[in-house]
């Protein structure tokens, strides 16, 4: 059994040090995600587990925290669409290496690329990548406000990743 990872410590310098140069070497700024528990406590995982590994190191292990975040909300996604509209569809999360173009690699799910770091952020990306396919492949309009009959916006609140009504602005349920 792996022990415990002790608790982040955002005063550490080697922590901080390590942030700035993902930050140089990839397209994501890590240091933007530190106000995020779930962020922090990845990012703080990885540096206590490998040390201050380099981002080409880093990157297998961000994509791979981006996939299954990514799985995580379409699997759930796809339950509900089949839920509400009665139809079973298939949305993949795609993966491609890193290239010199994108040092990270890439994680999609329909058009969108996934580049969030805090799992809600992800959830929400995965969600409009996953609303944005349905609409362009199978002209499937979802999810509805049920109060104003329009598609709903995938967003990042507080409270973690919502879908809210394009009409007036209001939080309509969670996305995962």
């Amino acid at each position: 059994m792996k022990p415990a990872v002790p608790p982040p410590d955002l005063a550490d310098l080697a922590f901080r040090t390590w942030l700035r140069t993902l930050a140089e070497g990839l397209t994501t700024d890590p240091e933007g995600d530190l106000a995020s528990q779930d962020a922090l406590a990845f990012l703080w995982a990885a540096f206590v587990e490998n040390g201050a590994m380099p981002p080409s190191y880093f990157a297998p292990l961000l994509s791979a925290h981006r996939q299954a975040h990514a799985q995580r909300a379409v699997t759930a996604l796809l339950t509900q669409v089949h839920a509400e509209t009665g139809r079973r569809l298939d949305v993949p999360v795609r993966y491609s290496p890193p290239t010199a173009r994108e040092p990270e690699g890439a994680v999609r799910v329909g058009p969108e690329v996934v580049q969030g770091i805090d799992p809600s952020d992800i959830h929400a990306e995965a969600a409009e990548g996953l609303q944005c396919l349905l609409a362009d492949r199978d002209r499937l309009i979802w999810p509805l406000c049920l109060e104003h009959r329009v598609g709903l916006h995938a967003t990042r609140a507080v409270s973690g990743a919502v879908w809210v009504c394009s009409v007036s602005d209001h939080t309509v349920r969670r996305i995962v």
